[in-house]
C-alpha cells in the first residue's frame, strides 16, 4: 500500500514536538486556530507512532454550536 504524503498545514511544524510529548505522557492538548490542521492532519500523523501500539487516538472537537448550547 502506498502512503500519500501528509499535506503541509500550520500544525505540521509542531507534529514532532507533539509526538515527543505523547511518547512521554499519555495525553496532550493542542490548541490552534480553525483551519490549522488539527482534525485533518494530527490523527493521520499519529497513526503510525511507535508508542501508540494498539492504543486509541481520542480526538475531542468542541464545536462552536455545541459550545454555545452548553
Amino acid at each position: 500500500m502506498t502512503t500519500k504524503p501528509l499535506p503541509e498545514l500550520p500544525v505540521t511544524a509542531v507534529l514532532p514536538a507533539l509526538g515527543e510529548a505523547l511518547a512521554r505522557r499519555s495525553s496532550a492538548v493542542l490548541v490552534a486556530p480553525p483551519g490549522a490542521g488539527k482534525t485533518t492532519l494530527v490523527p493521520l500523523a499519529l497513526l503510525d507512532a511507535p508508542w501508540r501500539g494498539q492504543g486509541r487516538i481520542v480526538l475531542l472537537e468542541p464545536r462552536r454550536l455545541a459550545a454555545r448550547a452548553a
